[in-house]
């Protein structure tokens, strides 16, 4: 049976404790993200420069009263799928790899007609060619309200093996 790495950043650590599932795994040479949403600390775009992507995960969880109800999605949509795209991006470098290490993503998204444009806009910042195989998908409701989007995403470790 292979051995199976869970990829828990710090930032992270209290969606682990707490809501019982692992940000990504690594088995057989490949990273498993769990699904992200953009989230911040009161709603608002964060500043990457001094913030990750990942801080409104981390703000949720600050407590052991904490639960999902206490996550915010960024309001504006275009900082939203950024804030999405940067926490996907530090939890892959937390397993050893990047966003040009995705070979797979599949997004999940409310009102795709209305939001695309400015997703593609987004995404096509964060990732180059060759480009990943990708899946949207539209849904009705996500997990984090006032969620637009959600990003679930398969890499190869640098290394093709776990860490």
């Amino acid at each position: 049976m292979p051995e199976i790495d869970r990829i828990i950043p710090p930032a992270l650590q209290g969606v682990y404790d707490s809501w019982h599932f692992a940000p990504a795994t690594i088995a057989n040479g490949l990273i498993f993200c769990s699904g992200i949403i953009g989230t911040s600390p009161g709603g608002d775009t964060p500043d990457f420069n001094r913030q990750s992507g990942l801080s409104g995960a981390e703000a949720a969880t600050a407590s052991a009263e904490s639960g999902l109800e206490d996550l915010q999605a960024v309001r504006d949509p275009e900082g939203q799928f950024a804030t999405a795209f940067e926490a996907l991006r530090a939890i892959l470098r937390a397993a050893g790899a990047d966003l040009c290490d995705l070979v797979e993503i599949t997004t999940y998204h409310l009102d795709m007609a209305r939001h695309m444009e400015a997703f593609v806009r987004v995404k096509d910042r964060y990732l180059i060619a060759p480009y990943p195989a990708w899946t949207a998908i539209g849904v009705a409701e996500l997990i984090v309200p006032g969620g637009l989007l959600e990003i679930r995403a398969v890499a190869r470790h640098p290394d093709g093996q776990a860490t």
